[in-house]
This record gives structure tokens, C-alpha cells and sequence, in this order.
């Protein structure tokens, strides 16, 4: 690497004195961006693998845009060659050093380079698969969302693609960490104009938003539309089924279901209609009405389109009624399989009996299991066998006894104080379960807080403002603030994210 070309690499300090104020490091930032970008391919490549190598020279947590530029470059010039070299394969110098980037790049940084740090996520994947472990790009690429954005509530073109390479690979405890944490802000068309100016409205701010400085300009994401965060909801309740957490899978498909559409059902609200259906019954042990946010029309097409689940849910619903159950579940089996149902389908039949125990907990402190056999026309073995296992899982806060009496056998006893029983907390557990719904809680209503005050700035709310000032004026009712009717706040939706 030429002594020039280190001179301009090297400039760019992020703990410089010249650079303390947030809006001489933004300027000082987007120049550097700007003149790295104008530096031909060919200079990147200059000492490659030798001492001098600008990888060598760079480190990746603190020269985080000129490594990024440096890497990016390297690994083009690599996958031109239309073949995977041994440095770039997991485990290779090349890779490794990808790897190091995603997990210690300068998170501040990244928010000024988003096209060479979508570029260098894209490779991860892309050299993963192509070496047949697409597994190994999960860790990199969860690592460099949370690094950039780490409450991950920004959406964008990666939340997809890494949520498809975790159902793909059946790595869905690994999506976890991304799913966990609430979508808040959809990119922008362009960054706030209005805070332009203030110290504190820089993409480098301390108090920046993820949504201020992730926009649909950035460079960090694709272009994304409705349809794709709807995507994103149904693969991650799927993630969540593969894990049995039925209660986050079912948040997830309401959200596709009420996302606004023009009166028109998609083929993604058909399939998480039909899913939130059978979830529904895991949850909630009953059917439930659709959320009353979902567009009228859209639900009536897809309620028409599932009949055979929603005749799957009414023999659901009717406990101690096995026969029927498993009848309907026979008889639509190529229609579960065909909407790749059928783990889901299968997973009723459990819960019907677990649904029905829970219910008995309500009525009876202790009931032999013979009773509960004869209830639903199976041994007293398998029952108990059953309950067993619900103890053992953590689904049922109860124990099993054997008695003397001939005519009882086993006995299952609920355990009536939560205190008790392998379902108990102890008062420190409880409070640290308190704790964290604190937390979440509060962490929501700031990214509220967040959204409401970026919702204040926008086009169509400054223009509906002036509306009713205009009407005010007129001798308008002043209490007046209803958004103006012949706005169409769904169409201005789709069209803000186009």
C-alpha cells in the first residue's frame, strides 16, 4: 500500500479533538465516505497479502469505513473470479476477516457507509452458501444487525433474508435475539429534513433513532414494501412454531392480518389466517375473532378460503370429543400437507387433552386418573403417561399419586397455591420477572414516544395540520382533530414505502 494512499486511509480519526462535535464528525464522516468512494478498484488491491496490506494496516474497530471500503473491494475482486479461493471459505484468512468486521465494526461508523455494509452482509451469505454451510452466516450477520442497530426495530432487507436463512437451515433459536425485539420505524423515503441543523439530529448523535440515520437512501436496505414486513412476520411465527412458543408466534401472524391493505386478501394473509387459526386454538384453547384492526373485507376473503380450518377449529373446540377431532383431522389431511400444515394440525390433538386437564384444575383439587380415562376413552396408563409428561414440561402445575384404594389408583392433585408445586416461583424469581417486563415495557414507549414525534414531522400530517387550521379559521370546530376524510391514509401508506 502506497504512503498516499495509507495518508488518505488513516485520515478519518473517530477520537480526534477535530472531530468532538457531533456535526464536525458527520461532515468530516460523509467527506471521507465521499473521497473513498472515488479511489479506483485497483488501488484496494495494491500489497494485497503482503505486510503492507491495507487489511493489515486498517484496524476494523476503529477505521471501520475505510476497512469496510477495503474489504469490500477485496472480496469483489475474488468473487469476479467467478470461484470460491480457499482465504475466502469459512475458516479462510479472507472470511475471517469478514467475520471480525460484522462482530467489531464501529457501530457509529456503519450508519455512514450503509451501501459497503449491505454489500459485505449479502457476501456473508452468499460465501456461505456457495461452500454448501449456510448455517455459518447466521451468527456473522445477527452480529452486524444488532451492531448497527441494536434494538433492530428498523426494518429492513436483512431482517428478511435472515430470517429465511435460519428457517432454512432450522436454526430458529438463533433468530431468537432478532425477532424478540418490536419493528418500531419502516425507512423513510428520505432523512429528517426538519431536525436538519440541530447537534443532536446527525446520523452520529447520541440520542439518534436507528430510524434517522436507516432510510431508504442509506444505502443499508433494499427497497421494501408492505408485503415484505408481512413476509418477515409469517417466517418469524414460523421460527417461533419451531421452537413451540405458540403465544409470540400468534402476535406475529395477527401482524400480518392487520397490516393495511386496499380491501384485497394476499396469498401471505391466506396462510397466516389459516396458522393463526390453529394457534389460536394452542393459545387460547377456543377460537377467536379476528383483531378488530384487520381490514373488514380482507378477512372475509380469507375466512372464505379456509373452511376446512375453520371446521377443524369447531371440532376442536368441542372437548372430550377426540373421534371427531381426529375424523376432520384425517379427512383434510392433503389439505394440511399442501399448506404445510400438518405439524401444526397435529399438535390439536395434544392440546385438546392438555386444554381439558387445565379445565379440571379450575373444578377439582385432586381427581383420580382413571376418571379422566374413562372421560376420554383411553388407558389409565396413557393418561397417566400423559400428565407425566405435562408435569415434566412445565405445562401443568400438579403431581401424581399413588393411593391405596384399589378402586382409585393414581391420583392427579393440583397444586392450588402458585407458590408450590415445580411450577413455583421463589420472590426473587417473581421480581426479576417483573423487572424485565419493566424494561420491555419501558423501552416500548420510548420507541412510541419515538414514533409519535417523528409522525409530527411528517408530510401528511403537517398538511392535514394546515387543513385544520384552515378550517378553524373558517369557523371550524376547534376541538377539531380528526384527521381529514378525504385523505387516504392506507394509500398514502403504500405509497411512502414505494
Amino acid at each position: 500500500m502506497s504512503a498516499e494512499l495509507t495518508s488518505i486511509l488513516l485520515q478519518f480519526q473517530p477520537e480526534s479533538p477535530e472531530v468532538k462535535q457531533k456535526r464536525d464528525y458527520d461532515q468530516a464522516a460523509r467527506s471521507f465516505v465521499a473521497q473513498l468512494a472515488n479511489i479506483s478498484a485497483g488501488h484496494w488491491l495494491k500489497a494485497a497479502d503482503t505486510p503492507q496490506d491495507v487489511l493489515e494496516v486498517l484496524n476494523p474497530a476503529v477505521n471501520s469505513i475505510a476497512y469496510a471500503f477495503a474489504l469490500r473491494h477485496r472480496i469483489t475482486a475474488v468473487v469476479e473470479k467467478r470461484s470460491v479461493l480457499d482465504t475466502l471459505k469459512p475458516g479462510g484468512a479472507l472470511w475471517n476477516k469478514l467475520v471480525l468486521f460484522l462482530e467489531t465494526s464501529d457501530p457509529v461508523q456503519l450508519r455512514y457507509i450503509g451501501q459497503e455494509w449491505r454489500r459485505l452482509v449479502e457476501f456473508t451469505e452468499q460465501i456461505a452458501r456457495a461452500t454448501g454451510s449456510p448455517s455459518l452466516a447466521i451468527a456473522p450477520i445477527r452480529s452486524a444487525m444488532i451492531r448497527l442497530d441494536p434494538t433492530t426495530g428498523t426494518f429492513t432487507s436483512t431482517h428478511i433474508s435472515f430470517v429465511q436463512l435460519c428457517l432454512e437451515t432450522r436454526s430458529y433459536a438463533a433468530a431468537e435475539p432478532i425477532l424478540d425485539n418490536y419493528i418500531h420505524t419502516l425507512p423513510s423515503k428520505i432523512p429528517n429534513v426538519v431536525r436538519e441543523g440541530l447537534e443532536y439530529s446527525v446520523p452520529c448523535a447520541d440520542v439518534a433513532s436507528s430510524g434517522d440515520y436507516i432510510h431508504q437512501t442509506s444505502g443499508h436496505s433494499d427497497k421494501i414494501a408492505l408485503v415484505d414486513l408481512q413476509e418477515y412476520y409469517i417466517l418469524g411465527a414460523m421460527a417461533y412454531l419451531g421452537l413451540g412458543q405458540f403465544k409470540k408466534a400468534q402476535h406475529f401472524l395477527e401482524h400480518v392480518l392487520v397490516v393495511p391493505s386496499s380491501n384485497v386478501a394476499n396469498g401471505l394473509m391466506l396462510e397466516a389466517y389459516k396458522k393463526w387459526l390453529l394457534v389460536g386454538c394452542l393459545v387460547d384453547g377456543k377460537s377467536k375473532s379476528a383483531p378488530r384492526t384487520a381490514n373488514g373485507n380482507a378477512i372475509k376473503q380469507v375466512k372464505s378460503a379456509s373452511k376446512a380450518y375453520e371446521a377443524l377449529v369447531d371440532a376442536y373446540v368441542q372437548l372430550i370429543n377426540l373421534p371427531k377431532l381426529k375424523a376432520q383431522i384425517k379427512a383434510g389431511a392433503e389439505i394440511w400437507a399442501e399448506d404445510g400444515n400438518t405439524g401444526l394440525v397435529a399438535e390439536l390433538l395434544n392440546s385438546q387433552m392438555r386444554t381439558y386437564v387445565l379445565q379440571l384444575s379450575r373444578t377439582f383439587s385432586a381427581i383420580p386418573v382413571s376418571n379422566i380415562a374413562n372421560n376420554v376413552g383411553a388407558s389409565a396408563d396413557e393418561i397417566a403417561q400423559y400428565l407425566e409428561t405435562l408435569i415434566k414440561g412445565g405445562q401443568l402445575n400438579a403431581r401424581l399419586e399413588q393411593t391405596d384404594r384399589p378402586n382409585v389408583g393414581v391420583v392427579l392433585r393440583f397444586y392450588l397455591d402458585p407458590t408450590q408445586g415445580p411450577l413455583a416461583k421463589t420472590e426473587t424469581q417473581q421480581q426479576q420477572a417483573l423487572l424485565e417486563q419493566t424494561l420491555r415495557t419501558n423501552m416500548l414507549v420510548e420507541q412510541v414516544k419515538d414514533a409519535d414525534y417523528r409522525l409530527t414531522l411528517s408530510k401528511e400530517y403537517i398538511e392535514n395540520l394546515k387543513r385544520l387550521n384552515k378550517r378553524q379559521g373558517q369557523g371550524g370546530d376547534a376541538m377539531d382533530t380528526a384527521w381529514d376524510d378525504s385523505v387516504d391514509a392506507e394509500e398514502d401508506i403504500m405509497v411512502d414505502l414505494h
